[in-house]
């Protein structure tokens, strides 16, 4: 997984995998020590900016302030310690209270950062140009932490409201490998759910009737379909078997299911109705075949090699249309002649703005529906659910409703 563009986030995941680490398993240590010393460097960083922004407008009480921030940067860290010890009493509240502050402290040193990078334009342009009055619309320094504080508060409020919406989003792909006569074939996509602690189960909930409502063909889960933990996932497994459209449930490998640990992932799935497909092919009818690839961070864990894409792609028909199922959103181009169709999540949309401009960095295919080749297309879905923070800001869940017509109809939209 690349550090660079992903920030502290990537690196927090990182530190959680170690945090999940079945016994027997060897690490290297300098390695994990590296890491960790990065998350907290990075996080501590950020929360040193902030301390310096709040004690220009709190002229009492910092030590309390630092101590605060302190604990505050190793919440995350305590979440996972208290998570593998089992004192799951303060675990819960601790997470929300941990993850929240994350994402407020993000973007309240965004929004700050960026006041800071007008005010220096603005200073710079007072001393070309003296005639230039002062270069903020503010008289004191204090009034532009308020502006930050309370823009990062309400996009925080707004975000947490926003992660819990239900967004249906429908995408057409036209083929010729469908007879003219059929009707369009419906595939429901989740993908990026991360099932934990933290997930609500009422929107779990309005989730599984809103894809009950739009009646697929299949569903798929792109991977990451749970978090980090595996004890808190029963409660779901229901929900999800209740669901049965008429041609299966099929779900992929993300990262996070091999942080778990696959036995548990795969587990849960299977409880959930969904059936694994690990650089494997499902015929669901006579037209379309599903391929699903595991996340690079399964091979890189477990260190087997359990297969390759383009193995699995080769050996389905190529008069089928076939769909590729692969959490991250990187194209093979050396596959691109074997699929028609490849479903990814993975980014989140960036989750939370400005983050996205920095996860585009790494993973530049846009979100949405992008065409690869004349009959090829790769679909990048925002994910339906959040991971840390539990907030979306100008980053919407969605539950992605394909529907593979054939080409007479109309074209994607």
């Amino acid at each position: 997984m690349a550090l660079a563009g992903r920030g502290f986030w990537s690196l927090f995941t990182l530190v959680a995998e170690i945090g999940t680490e079945r016994r027997g398993e060897q690490k290297n240590q300098t390695m994990v020590f590296i890491i960790i010393s990065t998350f907290i460097s990075l996080y501590g960083l950020i929360h040193y900016y902030v301390y310096r922004k709040i004690i220009l407008v709190v002229p009492f009480g910092h030590w309390v302030i630092a101590a605060c921030l302190a604990l505050l940067v190793l919440a995350p860290l305590a979440v996972i310690i208290l998570t593998r010890v089992g004192i799951t009493t303060l675990t819960t509240p601790l997470a929300w209270v941990g993850y929240t502050w994350m994402g407020f402290v993000f973007l309240f040193f965004s929004c700050s950062l960026a006041l800071d990078v007008l005010g220096l334009i603005g200073k710079a342009g007072a001393r070309l140009w003296p005639a230039l009055s002062n270069p903020l619309p503010w008289p004191w320094p204090q009034a532009a932490v308020i502006v930050a504080a309370l823009a990062a508060l309400g996009a925080t409020g707004y975000g947490f409201f926003a992660a819990r919406q239900i967004n249906l989003e429908w995408v057409r792909i036209p083929t010729s490998k469908l007879p003219a006569s059929s009707k369009p074939f419906r595939i429901v996509q989740i993908t990026d759910l991360h099932l934990g602690l933290l997930t609500d189960e009422d929107y779990v909930r309005r989730m599984a009737r809103a894809i009950q409502s739009v009646e697929p063909d299949v569903i798929v889960s792109t991977g990451d379909l749970m978090d980090m933990q595996a004890d808190h996932l029963e409660r779901f497994a229901p929900i999800f078997e209740a669901l049965k459209p008429p041609l299966g449930k099929y779900a992929v490998t993300g990262n996070h299911e091999a942080y778990v640990g696959l036995g548990h992932a795969r587990a849960f799935s299977e409880r959930a109705g969904f059936t694994p497909l690990s650089y494997e092919e499902a015929k669901v009818n006579e037209w379309i075949t599903l391929v699903g690839v595991d996340d690079p961070a399964v091979r890189n864990r477990v260190q087997i090699d359990a297969g390759s894409e383009r193995e699995a792609l080769a050996s389905s028909s190529k008069a089928a249309f076939t769909v590729l199922l692969k959490h991250q959103p990187v194209v093979d181009k050396v596959s691109i002649p074997l699929f028609d169709l490849q479903l990814s999540g993975h980014t989140h949309g960036g989750q939370i703005f400005p983050f996205s401009l920095l996860s585009k960095i790494v993973y530049p295919a846009k979100w949405g529906l992008t065409r690869l080749d004349q009959d090829t297309w790769l679909y990048v879905s925002r994910g339906t659910g959040t991971w840390g923070p539990p907030i979306r800001f100008l980053a919407p869940p969605e539950i992605t409703v394909i529907e593979v017509r054939p080409r007479a109809s109309r074209p994607p939209s």
